[in-house]
């Protein structure tokens, strides 16, 4: 019987397949029935060869040298490989698409550019010519999988997605591999404290991220503090008192900097009668905030609980395979209007304590309306949870918290816009002004979905705290009952002295907003949505480029606080000051144009190739001046990163260049160190070993820390084993006999977590 082959991108999401098909039958790397077989990757199998494979070494040498470049591939000579540890289950793949039981492949990895691209790579490596079909969609209830498969899409209509997911694959490798042995043999050295070179990684992405980063260092460094002063006043009428502050009615904007003047206003209006001015009143609806996309997700959790860029998309990404929310690597927060006649089901399902009241109140008003809710949307709607009841007790507190933030999101697009009476008073004494601002909140809408403790958190996007304080700066505050040319006196005036700020540093939701606005931070929701595709990055790259940036010595998380380390400053400076050509690479504007144009390869507006010839031209005209630079100036090396020792310390490096204390990093349970080979869950740092995080639900994952040859793996050799098959070079592992030897550790067994040596140079 001819059957159909589905290939999904990891195992978890290929379980999800078999149960909605009541596929039971288990084989080696795959499950099966009559009618279909279900495959898996383990994300991408295969990876693109590393530069040499393209070089003559006997010509050029093994060093890293600017004579070695630039290496160029055509888009036909790219080649890729398959990835240490992935052997196996490639094989199985290979073997499928060309059985003869096989009669239509169907790719079922995620549906964005990256699932694309992964499975686009077996397949591409297979030769295959059988009927190829696409399921897309949004959730892996039982439900959603099922419909899919009764509308898959054509394999041809993917193949903008296909390319412009090698588009990407192939401008990163060109801009990395070639730019990072550039600057690396002119502005790397040895680390001798870790015993290794100090590689100086550039990347399309991470340099012009870390750019942002280190003028925003800049911007604090040479920000001047500046004194102003304000006036404030404290009237009584009849009806009661209210307050006021000094404005100048021919420019609202303008601050007093002379303290004499100040105190001349306060000199001239204390004790004295004034009247009202003007009184402007009317009500003002606030609604709901627009619904989740990974970014303002990212950006609420980091905001609430201090989540990581990256451990939000772990989060999200485990809750989207537990059925509990609907696909998270989305730019878009709207929904399209054929999702409406399903929300009722949606709603439903979230109907259990803690939410039980407020889901049945939402319910009472009817679908969501409006563009703020329904509006055109990208490949994916908003994160929104599915249609499938979820057992809060089987997720962990961190996927809990994630859950409450986007159920509660979504929740409020049900309920009416919260209402305001809204009062601006303009007070005169001795033909001084003073403005007063009155918000009286008439109908709480959709912050009853937040209760009273997160109400302005949530609204206004500030802390309890800094709401506060902003009250009592715009005196937002309830008025008594005032009528225009009514009597007031001043009882009191007085002066505050205030200075100017400079700005904040970021932390992690703060860059990923200036990342999504191409360096721009843009607070407003809905012209957020209409600048997509323009940032640096995409919504499901931004936290990796983050963590790399961290990983790489370029930055340090100092609490929630980004800030550069000494590496990440000299190499900004270099390009910035001595490298014209290389500014490119900091330019966020420069880079979102490539996303953007990316998207049009995606979209069939641009071809590959034009989009590749504008990326390799860009390179050989850096390298041509690094090659230039080096002539006039030799080799310069570049500070070294934090050491490891330092950072246990509380130590790192300061805008200054020294090193000095600071307060200690809080230290965690180190989770987020890879998937899961075995099923695709989280793998976590336990006090034997590193498992993963499914083991209640029975998987037994689980990488000793027994000593192999004297040696215990670390959390970084765990985590590039989990990422890229492969631990970095060890040295003084001990054989039988006593002698030290230096390897790589490598898959042996994948799914066993059996390791074994890769000697060096072998």
């Amino acid at each position: 019987m001819i059957r159909k082959l589905i290939i999904a991108e990891k195992p978890s999401q290929a379980r999800e397949y078999a149960a909605a098909l009541g596929v039971k039958k288990r084989g080696d790397g795959f499950l099966e029935n009559e009618s279909y077989v279900i495959t898996w990757c383990y994300g991408h199998l295969l990876e693109l060869e590393r530069p040499e494979a393209y070089m003559d070494l006997d010509r050029v040498g093994k060093r890293w040298s600017l004579k070695r470049l630039p290496v160029l591939p055509k888009l036909r000579d790219f080649r890729r490989v398959v990835k240490s540890g992935a052997e196996k289950q490639f094989k199985v793949i290979q073997q499928w698409l060309k059985s003869s039981d096989i009669g239509e492949v169907i790719c079922g990895t995620d549906a964005d550019r990256e699932g694309q691209l992964l499975f686009q790579e077996v397949w591409d490596a297979s030769k295959c010519n059988k009927p190829l079909s696409r399921l897309w969609i949004s959730s892996l209830t039982n439900a959603a999988i099922l419909e899919g498969l009764k509308s898959l899409r054509p394999g041809e209509s993917m193949a903008g997605l296909a390319a412009a997911g090698n588009g990407r694959a192939y401008a990163d490798w060109d801009f990395g591999m070639n730019l990072t042995e550039g600057f690396s043999s002119l502005f790397g050295s040895f680390d001798a404290e870790r015993k290794k070179p100090n590689v100086i990684s550039i990347g399309r992405v991470q340099t012009p991220t870390l750019a942002l980063i280190v003028e925003r260092e800049w911007e604090i460094e040479q920000f001047v503090t500046q004194r102003f002063f304000e006036v404030k006043a404290e009237f009584t009428t009849l009806q009661g008192g209210y307050p006021g502050k000094w404005f100048d009615l021919r420019d609202d904007s303008k601050r007093i900097t002379d303290p004499q003047v100040a105190e001349t206003i306060v000199a001239k209006t204390q004790g004295k009668q004034g009247e009202i001015l003007r009184i402007e009143q009317k009500d003002v609806q606030e609604p709901a905030p627009l619904l989740f996309d990974l970014t303002s997700l990212s950006i609420a959790a980091s905001k609430k609980y201090g989540y990581s860029a990256e451990k939000v998309l772990q989060l999200a990404q485990s809750l989207y395979e537990k059925k509990a929310i609907t696909y998270p690597r989305t730019d878009c927060a709207y929904l399209s209007a054929d999702i409406l006649p399903k929300l009722p089901d949606h709603l439903r399902a979230t109907r259990q304590e803690p939410y039980t009241n407020l889901v049945d109140e939402a319910a009472q008003f009817g679908l969501p309306k409006g563009k703020r809710v329904i509006n055109t949307i990208t490949a994916h709607h908003a994160i929104i949870p599915t249609t499938e009841k979820v057992a809060l007790d089987r997720l962990n507190r961190d996927e809990q918290n994630l859950y409450d933030l986007i159920l509660r999101r979504f929740l409020a697009v049900w309920f009416p816009p919260a209402q305001y009476h809204q009062t601006d008073v303009v007070t005169m004494v001795e033909d001084e002004a003073f403005r007063t601002k009155g918000k009286v909140l008439l109908s709480l809408g959709w912050k009853k979905v937040y209760g009273s403790s997160e109400l302005n958190e949530e609204s206004e996007g500030k802390s309890k705290k800094k709401l506060k304080q902003d009250q009592t700066e715009d005196e937002s505050v309830a008025l008594p009952p005032l009528s225009k040319g009514e009597d007031v006196k001043a009882k009191r005036v007085f002066i505050e002295e205030k200075s100017t700020k400079p700005p904040k540093r970021f932390t992690q939701g703060d860059l990923l907003k200036a990342m999504e606005g191409a360096g721009k931070q843009i607070d407003d929701e809905i012209l957020r949505q209409q600048l997509k595709g323009k940032g640096l990055g995409t919504v499901a790259t931004r936290p990796a480029i983050i963590e790399s940036i961290i990983d790489r010595g370029y930055i340090l998380q100092d609490h929630k606080i980004l800030r550069p380390t000494e590496k990440g400053v000299e190499l900004i400076k270099v390009i910035k000051e001595k490298l014209p050509q290389a500014q490119l690479l900091i330019s966020a504007e420069m880079t979102g144009q490539m996303e953007f144009d990316l998207s049009k390869v995606e979209r069939g507006e641009l071809t590959i190739e034009h989009y590749m010839t504008e990326v390799e031209e860009a390179i050989v005209r850096i390298l041509q001046e690094l090659r230039s630079f080096e002539q006039r100036h030799g080799k310069t090396p570049l500070a070294l990163a934090p050491s490891s020792k330092n950072l246990k310390k509380g130590k790192e490096v300061k805008e200054s260049g020294k090193k000095d204390k600071t307060k200690p990093v809080e230290e965690s349970p180190v989770k987020g160190l890879g998937n899961c080979p075995k099923c695709g869950g989280e793998i976590i740092e336990g006090q034997k070993g590193f498992g993963c995080s499914n083991w209640r639900e029975g998987c037994r994952f689980v990488l000793w820390k027994t000593p192999i040859c004297g040696k215990v793996l670390t959390v970084n050799q765990v985590k590039s084993l989990l990422k890229k098959g492969r631990t970095p070079l060890i040295k003084g592992f001990k054989s039988k006999s006593g002698k030290t030897f230096a390897a790589y550790l490598i898959w042996e067994d994948q799914l066993e977590a059996k390791l074994k040596f890769e000697i060096e140079n072998s």
